[in-house]
């Protein structure tokens, strides 16, 4: 159908036409945006109860910003090197990791709960139909490179912390749970990143520090980096785990991944 009959048919432009070229209209692009969310939809339908012919293994995770996570994934593709497949793994924010399983574009999504926001997390998942699993409990820990003037303490203070840069996750707009582990009011230096790669260069390379579950992997590519105890008055934890849709039955892939990512993190949990 050509785009004019498509128009006809709507009742409205989807393109404003001139002489200096062709922009989409506001209710035009509103139109689109909705079609793009039902084309990702049908794909997503069709991937599980219409597997491809050709058999390809296809999986994706959405996770925050942990290594054990992109360390699982690296095992995984190692074990299907021989094999046709699509991996897609997004890092990303807490509730845009809920949303991503909600809405079918992600099979599974890791992230992590603080109690302070516990109930009204888990009020979501009843309310979005999405069945969360507990894999892990940590306390906060504080990242820095080896030779950070704190990296020689065995506990380090909230209040040593004021003297350096801290990184913290950025949010966008709608984001509703707090990326970060410990909130420190009136830091008067912040830096604020998107991605863990980012953020454990910065560590590597700075005085700064992000707080964080205190799980590093060995193969994070930064060998210089340290996890140490933060000073815990209020008794924080931290529980890692992960969502997934509660009408949906795990696939043998979604259950290899969890295997692995299980190992893996465990493999790095800091010792208590």
């Amino acid at each position: 159908m050509a785009i004019n009959d498509l128009e006809k048919e709507l009742g409205f432009k989807i393109f404003k036409r001139s002489k200096s070229g062709t922009q989409t209209t506001v209710k035009g692009l509103e139109y689109l945006i909705k079609c793009q969310d039902l084309i990702s939809k049908y794909k997503d339908i069709q991937r599980q109860y219409c597997p491809d012919k050709n058999d390809i293994a296809e999986l994706r995770i959405s996770s925050q910003h942990f290594n054990f996570t992109v360390s699982a994934f690296m095992k995984l593709i190692e074990k299907y090197k021989n094999s046709p497949f699509k991996f897609y793994l997004k890092e990303t924010t807490s509730l845009h990791a809920i949303n991503h399983v909600e809405n079918d574009y992600s099979d599974l999504s890791f992230i992590y709960i603080n109690k302070s926001y516990r109930e009204a997390i888990f009020n979501l998942f009843k309310e979005k139909s999405l069945t969360y699993v507990s894999i892990a409990k940590v306390i906060p820990h504080v990242f820095i490179n080896k030779d950070h003037p704190l990296a020689k303490k065995k506990l380090i203070k909230i209040s040593d912390l004021y003297s350096y840069p801290m990184i913290i996750y950025e949010q966008d707009n709608t984001q509703v749970l707090p990326e970060e582990f410990v909130n420190l009011p009136d830091h008067k230096q912040i830096i604020y990143t998107q991605d863990r790669g980012t953020t454990l260069g910065l560590i590597s390379n700075t005085n700064s520090f992000n707080v964080g579950t205190g799980c590093l992997h060995p193969n994070n590519g930064f060998s210089n980096i340290k996890t140490v105890k933060l000073e815990n008055p209020e008794n924080l934890s931290m529980d890692i785990g992960y969502v997934y849709k509660s009408s949906r039955n795990l696939s043998k892939l979604c259950k290899e991944y969890l295997d692995l990512t299980k190992l893996e993190l465990f493999h790095c949990l800091p010792k208590l």
